[in-house]
């Protein structure tokens, strides 16, 4: 929870559907092995926190103190778990379903750990939310500050203070199917289980979200700005990261066919951690995390160095129940501060070609020049004025390329450690209770949403979760930056003086057709060199 000193509500969340049924109604019967029927499940479906405000603390929250004098925790990828460990993890999330139950205001429950994420992504059908974490440089360490505090809380529930949550990496080769704890058995007496998925075990993600060349892409981000974010708000730019792989899994948790609709838990922000796996889902973002910061790159990859994002602190409860307060420079050295690190996964044997990128190691993480830097050239993709809006069919831009750009652009491709061309796609908007899957190419018009993301002219996906559920009390719009460079794209193929850049965005679904509608506009598109 971001300090900001929000005014909380100091009143209970709750929710309802159209039945009237609440996810306390809901639980109860769950977890005692009542039968749910389909008609209940279809109405519950259509519910969602009516208030995501956390209980009114009272205090001053107390100052993050790292612990220093204990262990490092381990987390393991949750295909490599153990029976023991599986039944740890499945005990923990049993201790914290009866909490709610036998506790319904205690902030460390089930319900209220759910809503933590809820106040933070827009998702409140009240409209009354706290700030948005999303689309922004805040998005990596606000979840792991989140995970810190909620595995804590599940450490605590089970007096096991070895507890570690485990990681769903979807990105290892043989592992883009759901986690196996999560699913044995498949249905209410698992406490790992979810009623809202729309996955079985045979269930395959994608390529295009999870595969090789999708990982290729996003950890191959030369900056934290473009892997990780810069600023926040509408003046923020989402990572790479945070599309494809992380928005794309979302959707396909509970939606695997066509990405479109979402649906609850996962499928919208606003309820996606009433789901056990998010947190699953979200220690693996924050492993590619330390990952990428220690792949070896010139110039090497670092974390901002900006007070605003160094400084920045949030707020949770712990796992005592007290109002904490943590700042993001003292968790970026996640084993020095947090004490965790994560186990590798065991990779299955390589198939001839190149090495993979080498990891180096470094005592602590790295900080880099400021996320976003001054362009020296910029050039504009022809567009209405004001922007325009996107209907399922491609839409493509085209601008003539002055000599002088040309030039600039072809000097910056070939000299990628010094400056980089990126491709800006700013002002995107959506209704926050739609979900967006934009396909982007760079010189390549006659793409279609059965074009492949393995082609050459493909250069990212704007992926968009959306905050809340159609028909609510919330109607707002959801805006967010993209960038995706294109560095590769311009020294494989410089612009002539004089010719044609083409931009194309593609709207598209998970099987390969164009969505039946789309709710979608941008203002801006541009390429620059930073």
């Amino acid at each position: 929870m971001r300090d900001q000193r929000p005014t909380w509500s100091g009143q209970r969340s709750h929710v309802a559907g159209a039945s009237g049924l609440t996810r306390r109604d809901f639980v109860a019967g769950a977890l005692a092995g009542a039968l749910v029927t389909n008609s209940a499940l279809e109405a519950f479906a259509q519910a969602i926190p009516l208030h995501c405000a956390p209980p009114a603390p009272g205090i001053a929250p107390t100052p993050f103190v790292p612990p220093a004098s204990q262990p490092v925790r381990v987390r393991k990828s949750a295909f490599e778990l153990d029976a023991p460990e599986v039944s740890k993890l499945k005990a923990a999330y049993a201790a914290l379903r009866r909490l709610y139950e036998n506790r319904p205001n205690d902030p460390r429950n089930w319900y209220y750990q759910g809503v933590v994420h809820c106040w933070y992504c827009s998702g409140a059908l009240d409209s009354i939310w706290g700030p948005e974490i999303h689309g922004g440089w805040f998005f990596l360490p606000w979840h792991r500050c989140y995970l810190y505090y909620h595995e804590q809380i599940l450490a605590d529930l089970i007096n096991d203070p070895t507890f570690t949550l485990p990681y769903w990496d979807w990105d290892t080769p043989g592992r883009n199917r759901f986690p196996p704890p999560y699913l044995d058995p498949p249905d209410q007496t698992n406490p790992l289980f979810d009623v809202f998925r729309a996955v079985d075990a045979s269930t395959l993600i994608p390529d295009f979200l999870t595969g090789p060349d999708t990982m290729m892409r996003v950890m191959g981000q030369s900056t934290f700005a473009l892997f990780g974010g810069a600023g926040e708000g509408v003046s923020g730019q989402s990572g790479r990261i945070e599309g494809a792989p992380h928005g794309g899994v979302h959707l396909w948790t509970t939606n695997p066919t066509t990405l479109v609709p979402p649906q609850v838990n996962m499928g919208v922000l606003g309820t996606a951690a009433f789901d056990p796996v998010f947190f699953a889902l979200h220690a693996n973002i924050d492993r590619l995390w330390q990952v990428w910061l220690y792949t070896a790159a010139t110039p090497p990859h670092a974390n901002p160095s900006e007070d605003a994002w160094g400084q920045q602190t949030f707020v949770f409860y712990d796992g005592r129940c007290l109002w904490s307060q943590i700042a993001v420079e003292q968790v970026v050295d996640s084993q020095a501060s947090l004490r965790y690190r994560y186990q590798p996964p065991t990779l299955p044997p390589a198939p001839p070609g190149p090495p993979a990128p080498a990891v180096v190691a470094a005592a602590t993480p790295p900080r880099s020049a400021p996320a976003r830097v001054a362009s020296s050239t910029v050039l504009e993709i022809a567009a209405p004025a004001g922007g325009a809006s996107l209907t399922p069919e491609p839409h493509t831009l085209r601008v003539t390329a002055p000599p002088t750009a040309a030039s600039t652009l072809s000097t910056m491709a070939a000299a990628p450690a010094q400056r980089r061309v990126v491709l800006h796609i700013d002002g995107v908007e959506v209704p926050s209770d739609r979900a967006a899957l934009v396909n982007v190419f760079l010189n390549q018009p006659d793409a279609t949403a059965a074009t492949l993301t393995s082609d050459p002219g493909f250069v990212g996906s704007i992926v968009l979760v959306p905050n809340t559920v159609a028909g609510g009390h919330s109607h707002h719009t959801v805006q967010r930056n993209f960038a995706f460079e294109v560095t590769d794209k311009i020294r494989a193929a410089p612009p002539a003086p004089g010719g044609e850049l083409s931009v194309t965005l593609v709207p598209f679904q998970g099987d390969g057709t164009p969505p039946s509608t789309i709710s979608l506009r941008y203002k801006r598109v541009y390429l620059a060199t930073e």
